[in-house]
Protein backbone atom coordinates (compact mmCIF):
# COMPACT_ATOMS: atom_id res chain seq x y z
CA UNK A 1 0.00 0.00 0.00
CA UNK A 2 3.08 2.50 0.86
CA UNK A 3 3.63 1.85 -2.86
CA UNK A 4 0.02 2.90 -4.15
CA UNK A 5 -0.19 5.70 -2.17
CA UNK A 6 3.36 7.13 -3.08
CA UNK A 7 2.09 7.05 -6.85
CA UNK A 8 -1.53 8.47 -6.42
CA UNK A 9 0.23 10.89 -4.44
CA UNK A 10 2.08 11.54 -7.48
CA UNK A 11 -0.62 12.14 -9.87
CA UNK A 12 -2.57 14.02 -7.38
CA UNK A 13 -0.55 16.24 -8.78
CA UNK A 14 -1.85 16.93 -11.60
CA UNK A 15 -4.55 19.61 -10.13
CA UNK A 16 -2.01 21.69 -9.49
CA UNK A 17 -0.95 21.66 -13.12
CA UNK A 18 -2.37 25.69 -14.41
CA UNK A 19 -4.07 25.67 -18.27
CA UNK A 20 -4.29 28.36 -20.07
CA UNK A 21 -7.98 27.54 -20.70
CA UNK A 22 -11.35 28.65 -18.18
CA UNK A 23 -13.76 27.45 -16.84
CA UNK A 24 -17.02 27.70 -17.65
CA UNK A 25 -17.38 30.65 -15.47
CA UNK A 26 -14.34 32.38 -16.63
CA UNK A 27 -13.54 32.57 -12.19
CA UNK A 28 -10.53 30.29 -12.80
CA UNK A 29 -8.38 28.44 -15.40
CA UNK A 30 -9.16 24.81 -15.17
CA UNK A 31 -5.94 22.31 -14.17
CA UNK A 32 -4.97 19.41 -16.03
CA UNK A 33 -6.55 16.71 -13.78
CA UNK A 34 -10.22 18.63 -14.45
CA UNK A 35 -8.65 19.11 -18.33
CA UNK A 36 -8.64 14.94 -18.16
CA UNK A 37 -11.32 14.19 -16.23
CA UNK A 38 -13.85 16.45 -19.15
CA UNK A 39 -11.78 15.04 -22.08
CA UNK A 40 -12.92 11.87 -20.66
CA UNK A 41 -16.75 12.64 -20.28
CA UNK A 42 -16.34 14.06 -23.73
CA UNK A 43 -15.07 11.19 -25.34
CA UNK A 44 -18.25 9.29 -23.73
CA UNK A 45 -20.76 11.37 -25.40
CA UNK A 46 -19.26 11.48 -28.84
CA UNK A 47 -18.58 7.79 -29.24
CA UNK A 48 -22.15 7.47 -28.52
CA UNK A 49 -23.35 10.18 -30.23
CA UNK A 50 -21.63 9.91 -33.44
CA UNK A 51 -21.21 6.12 -32.80
CA UNK A 52 -17.55 6.50 -33.37
CA UNK A 53 -15.93 3.43 -33.68
CA UNK A 54 -12.74 2.66 -30.68
CA UNK A 55 -11.96 1.00 -28.25
CA UNK A 56 -13.44 2.60 -25.36
CA UNK A 57 -11.95 1.29 -22.25
CA UNK A 58 -8.71 2.20 -24.36
CA UNK A 59 -9.64 4.99 -25.01
CA UNK A 60 -10.87 6.36 -21.61
CA UNK A 61 -7.08 5.39 -19.70
CA UNK A 62 -5.26 7.54 -22.77
CA UNK A 63 -7.73 10.46 -22.31
CA UNK A 64 -6.67 10.23 -18.19
CA UNK A 65 -3.17 9.55 -18.50
CA UNK A 66 -2.77 11.58 -21.49
CA UNK A 67 -1.23 14.57 -19.34
CA UNK A 68 0.44 12.86 -16.48
CA UNK A 69 3.67 14.14 -18.30
CA UNK A 70 2.75 17.87 -17.18
CA UNK A 71 3.43 17.00 -13.39
CA UNK A 72 6.94 17.31 -14.61
CA UNK A 73 6.98 19.50 -17.79
CA UNK A 74 3.88 21.66 -16.77
CA UNK A 75 1.22 22.75 -19.20
CA UNK A 76 2.26 24.83 -22.18
CA UNK A 77 -0.08 25.96 -24.78
CA UNK A 78 -0.52 24.44 -28.15
CA UNK A 79 0.52 27.36 -29.61
CA UNK A 80 3.60 28.25 -27.62
CA UNK A 81 6.83 28.81 -30.35
CA UNK A 82 8.58 27.09 -27.47
CA UNK A 83 6.50 24.04 -27.49
CA UNK A 84 9.15 21.52 -28.54
CA UNK A 85 11.20 22.51 -25.94
CA UNK A 86 8.60 20.98 -23.15
CA UNK A 87 8.32 17.63 -24.99
CA UNK A 88 11.88 16.76 -23.97
CA UNK A 89 10.93 17.23 -19.98
CA UNK A 90 7.40 15.50 -20.77
CA UNK A 91 9.86 12.39 -21.72
CA UNK A 92 11.91 12.66 -18.82
CA UNK A 93 9.10 12.89 -16.52
CA UNK A 94 7.54 9.90 -18.24
CA UNK A 95 11.23 8.16 -17.84
CA UNK A 96 10.90 9.04 -14.28
CA UNK A 97 7.38 7.64 -13.64
CA UNK A 98 8.65 4.29 -15.57
CA UNK A 99 11.16 3.24 -12.76
CA UNK A 100 7.84 3.00 -10.26
CA UNK A 101 7.75 -0.57 -9.30
CA UNK A 102 3.76 -0.91 -9.96
CA UNK A 103 2.00 -3.31 -11.46
CA UNK A 104 0.29 -0.34 -13.65
CA UNK A 105 2.58 1.70 -14.86
CA UNK A 106 4.17 -0.02 -17.75
CA UNK A 107 0.34 0.73 -19.42
CA UNK A 108 0.58 4.06 -18.77
CA UNK A 109 3.74 4.53 -20.26
CA UNK A 110 2.83 2.28 -22.88
CA UNK A 111 -0.46 4.50 -23.64
CA UNK A 112 0.86 7.66 -23.21
CA UNK A 113 3.50 6.63 -25.87
CA UNK A 114 0.59 5.83 -28.33
CA UNK A 115 -0.97 8.46 -28.00
CA UNK A 116 2.51 10.82 -28.88
CA UNK A 117 2.71 8.41 -31.99
CA UNK A 118 -0.69 9.13 -32.88
CA UNK A 119 -0.58 5.68 -34.91
CA UNK A 120 -4.12 3.80 -33.43
CA UNK A 121 -7.41 5.42 -33.78
CA UNK A 122 -8.07 5.74 -30.47
CA UNK A 123 -5.17 7.89 -29.99
CA UNK A 124 -6.25 9.94 -32.83
CA UNK A 125 -9.67 10.60 -30.92
CA UNK A 126 -8.13 11.66 -27.91
CA UNK A 127 -5.75 14.23 -29.96
CA UNK A 128 -9.32 15.42 -31.73
CA UNK A 129 -11.22 16.00 -28.30
CA UNK A 130 -8.01 17.38 -26.50
CA UNK A 131 -7.67 20.03 -29.21
CA UNK A 132 -11.95 20.19 -29.10
CA UNK A 133 -12.62 21.14 -25.66
CA UNK A 134 -9.95 23.93 -25.20
CA UNK A 135 -12.05 25.60 -28.72
CA UNK A 136 -15.17 25.24 -27.45
CA UNK A 137 -14.01 26.51 -23.58
CA UNK A 138 -12.89 29.70 -25.78
CA UNK A 139 -15.98 30.00 -27.47
CA UNK A 140 -18.06 29.75 -24.42
CA UNK A 141 -15.93 32.21 -22.68
CA UNK A 142 -15.53 34.42 -26.03
CA UNK A 143 -12.00 33.62 -27.01
CA UNK A 144 -10.45 35.11 -23.52
CA UNK A 145 -7.81 32.69 -23.80
CA UNK A 146 -6.81 33.33 -27.80
CA UNK A 147 -7.15 37.24 -27.12
CA UNK A 148 -5.17 36.84 -24.17
CA UNK A 149 -2.07 34.88 -26.16
CA UNK A 150 -3.11 36.88 -29.79
CA UNK A 151 -4.34 33.72 -31.49
CA UNK A 152 -5.00 34.77 -34.72
CA UNK A 153 -7.52 32.28 -37.25
CA UNK A 154 -4.76 30.83 -38.68
CA UNK A 155 -2.89 29.62 -35.97
CA UNK A 156 -6.24 28.18 -34.89
CA UNK A 157 -6.92 26.50 -37.92
CA UNK A 158 -3.17 24.59 -38.31
CA UNK A 159 -3.70 23.88 -34.56
CA UNK A 160 -7.28 21.78 -35.16
CA UNK A 161 -5.76 20.16 -38.58
CA UNK A 162 -5.69 16.83 -36.90
CA UNK A 163 -9.83 17.08 -36.28
CA UNK A 164 -10.16 18.24 -39.87
CA UNK A 165 -8.23 14.76 -41.08
CA UNK A 166 -9.92 12.30 -38.42
CA UNK A 167 -13.44 14.26 -37.77
CA UNK A 168 -14.07 16.21 -40.69
CA UNK A 169 -17.87 16.40 -39.54
CA UNK A 170 -16.48 18.41 -36.36
CA UNK A 171 -14.35 20.80 -38.14
CA UNK A 172 -16.45 21.54 -40.60
CA UNK A 173 -18.94 22.81 -37.61
CA UNK A 174 -15.60 24.22 -35.61
CA UNK A 175 -14.98 26.41 -38.98
CA UNK A 176 -18.23 28.47 -38.82
CA UNK A 177 -17.81 28.92 -34.89
CA UNK A 178 -13.97 30.27 -36.18
CA UNK A 179 -15.68 32.42 -39.06
CA UNK A 180 -17.97 33.98 -35.97
CA UNK A 181 -15.02 34.31 -33.43
CA UNK A 182 -13.41 36.44 -36.27
CA UNK A 183 -16.18 38.63 -36.64
CA UNK A 184 -16.39 38.83 -33.04
CA UNK A 185 -12.67 40.13 -32.83
CA UNK A 186 -11.81 36.84 -30.17
CA UNK A 187 -9.41 35.45 -33.13
CA UNK A 188 -7.23 37.94 -35.13
CA UNK A 189 -8.14 37.78 -39.19
CA UNK A 190 -4.79 36.45 -40.21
Amino acid sequence: MDSIYEFLMELDKLKSVARRAYIFDLTRNENSAEHSWHLALAILTLKEELNIKINIIKTLKMALIHDICEIGAGDISVYDPDRSKKVIEERNYMNLLSGTSLKFVPEIIDLWEEYEAQTTKESQWVKVVDRLLPFMMNINTEGKSWMEQGISKHQVLSVNKVVATVAPEIYDWMLGKIENAVKKKWLINA
